[in-house]
């Protein structure tokens, strides 16, 4: 490589380290387990983008670099995956899992249902509507919001608020 050519290429990552960090720091923290791995993976992303000859040739570098961090992260979660299947334990370190039968553990689960079917119930409705359309139904927030005929960032300030009440609530341990 000549030297202008290592000059372009160091100005074309600076430059796209600049304006891209934050948002593909974001991206990554929120696919990952914690902010160490999301740092890690972002690390991961730039040298990978740097061992590429022909930056050149890349037309869209925010995307070819959000396309390295997507496929890093694929790539950690079936290591993680194929770690999980190849772990064992000693017979000694395995608890005791109590089975469906157990009637302590299904006495608990359905109180713990109850409680939340009451929390859910004192919200205000448009709470619950928001709550129910995002947790149970599994809608994105601009679906709701077209669904309701509200913006999304109202959607994301009830679904706030709304999980705040629960938790409050939750906490003081009276569902009531």
């Amino acid at each position: 490589m000549s030297k202008s050519t290592v000059n372009k290429k160091s100005r074309f990552i600076k430059g796209l380290y600049e304006s891209s960090y934050k948002e593909l720091f974001s991206f990554l923290l929120r696919r990952s387990t914690n902010k160490q791995q999301a740092q890690d993976l972002s690390q991961e992303t730039y040298l990978r983008l740097i061992r590429v000859e022909r930056t050149d040739l890349i037309e869209q570098p925010r995307a070819y670099l959000f396309r390295i961090a997507a496929n890093l992260v694929y790539e950690m979660r079936i290591k993680s995956e194929r770690h999980c299947e190849n772990v064992t334990y000693p017979l000694e370190e395995v608890e005791d899992i109590p089975s469906a039968d157990d009637p302590q553990l299904n006495y608990e689960t359905s109180k713990a249902i109850k409680d939340l079917e009451k929390i859910i119930e004192d919200l205000p409705l448009i709470y619950q509507t928001v709550l129910l359309m995002r947790k149970r139904d599994g809608l994105s927030h601009s679906d709701i919001a077209n669904k309701l005929g509200i913006s999304i960032h109202t959607v994301r300030k009830y679904l706030t608020r709304a999980v705040a009440e629960c938790r409050k609530a939750h906490s003081m341990g009276d569902p009531s």
